[in-house]
């Protein structure tokens, strides 16, 4: 789906059981206090499940926040495609031959392999994620398809293991949502590219505030929702480490429904939130370091 700025409203099925997700709010949990080091074993070992059974509250096969198809996108295989994604942040990434390109939260491969096809044989891809099964899983799947142009690391993107300037460019497709310290990611990438190089990332943002209930369920935030911030937090941020020249490319606007919302808050926060006008939006940024 092309263009800028396209708000797209759509409604939300829910399921019971995780081995049959239909929502990324589909597991029952209770509240609790999330620390730094809570959040990233929570999305660790939601993600990890997603990697070795194609299970578990991560942003679902039937993915809401991503309504772009990769099917027109050379370098993409639909057997590496595990529906994570909210965008497509590859297609606006200017991406050229020759560059060395860096995926945080590479997942099972899918952006990186695209972005390898856009490099070409003189160019690199490096994939990082946080999980050690995701890694794994991106490694099996590249040895399989014979890429030798792209490799997967495990790490955290709030401490890069790379040394400055060492890209040209950036990507990632929903990842730094689910980061606690979502300005240490950005002073990484800054400092991770080359004068010139650019990022282009797509990932989940609110326009208002989410109800307590559901900010504070650690089930919501392996699955996309409350560890968003407002679009301006986002954006400001951004600035604030270095950018420049910080936009929006796509928009898409998710629609949660009451019954989505009713295992993660009560009527009244329901209420609350409808009333507040606040929005659950994926959007796709990019900018430059210069």
């Amino acid at each position: 789906m092309k263009g800028n700025q396209m708000e797209i409203i759509i409604e939300l099925k829910t399921s019971t059981c995780c081995s049959e997700i239909k929502t990324i709010l589909c597991c029952e949990s209770e509240p609790v206090e999330l620390n730094d080091e809570g959040v990233k074993e929570q999305v660790r070992s939601r993600y990890a499940e997603t990697a070795t059974t194609g299970g578990g509250c991560g942003c679902s096969a039937e993915n809401p926040f991503n309504l772009d198809s990769y099917d027109e996108m050379d370098g993409y295989e639909s057997i590496v495609d595990l529906g994570l994604g909210c965008g497509i942040p590859t297609e606006q990434a200017d991406i050229m031959i020759g560059h060395d390109v860096l995926d945080l939260g590479s997942g099972g491969g899918i952006d990186a392999f695209v972005a390898r096809t856009l490099v070409g044989p003189t160019g690199s891809v490096t994939g990082v994620d946080l999980t050690d099964e995701m890694v794994s899983l991106a490694r099996l799947n590249a040895d399989k398809l014979g890429y030798d142009n792209v490799r997967f690391l495990q790490g955290d993107i709030e401490n890069l293991p790379f040394e400055d300037a060492s890209f040209d460019r950036i990507i990632s497709n929903c990842v730094i949502n689910l980061v606690p310290n979502k300005e240490k990611v950005f002073a990484e990438m800054h400092r991770a590219l080359r004068l010139g190089g650019s990022f282009t990332v797509s990932d989940v943002v609110l326009d208002g505030e989410l109800p307590p209930a559901i900010r504070q369920s650690a089930e919501a935030y392996a699955g996309c929702v409350s560890g968003a911030v407002t679009r301006e937090d986002y954006l400001n941020t951004l600035k604030r480490v270095g950018f420049f020249d910080v936009q929006v490319l796509k928009e898409h606007e998710v629609v949660l429904s009451d019954a989505d919302l009713a295992g993660l808050a009560s009527p009244d926060e329901i209420a609350q939130f409808r009333n507040s006008g606040a929005r659950v939006v994926s959007l796709t940024f990019t900018g430059s370091r210069t």
